[in-house]
């Protein structure tokens, strides 16, 4: 579990989803943008959810929080938090990407390839 600081106040939630949350406050800062995103967040033994504004100029701080019992599965909102727009994609292994991250194509147009 992992315990998420905002704006003065502290949340729990998965390890999934806090990752998942800093990689894409991180990416939405890089890009100059921000944006409105729901978490799961765990409250005395009960799944609830908290909203954030994330990206450029909202500090997120997320740290270790113990627990104890089995964690929740909260695994299908840390995927839905990576199928967010600004979240950063992979390439194919040792693929090229562009400058929008995008795999690069190497067209050679003398070759009409």
């Amino acid at each position: 579990m992992k315990l998420v600081s905002y704006a003065g106040q502290q949340v729990v939630t998965t390890d999934d989803v806090a990752d998942a949350l800093v990689t894409l406050a991180a990416s939405l800062a890089s890009e100059g943008e921000s944006a409105a995103v729901q978490i799961p967040i765990h409250v005395d033994g009960e799944k609830d959810s908290a909203d954030l504004i994330v990206g450029v100029g909202n500090d997120l701080l997320v740290g270790p929080q113990s627990s104890n019992g089995d964690d929740p599965d909260f695994s299908a909102d840390a995927a839905a938090l990576r199928e967010h727009r600004f979240y950063p994609k992979r390439t194919a292994e040792g693929g090229d990407v562009d400058d929008d991250g995008l795999p690069a194509i190497d067209l050679d147009l003398d070759r009409g390839v």
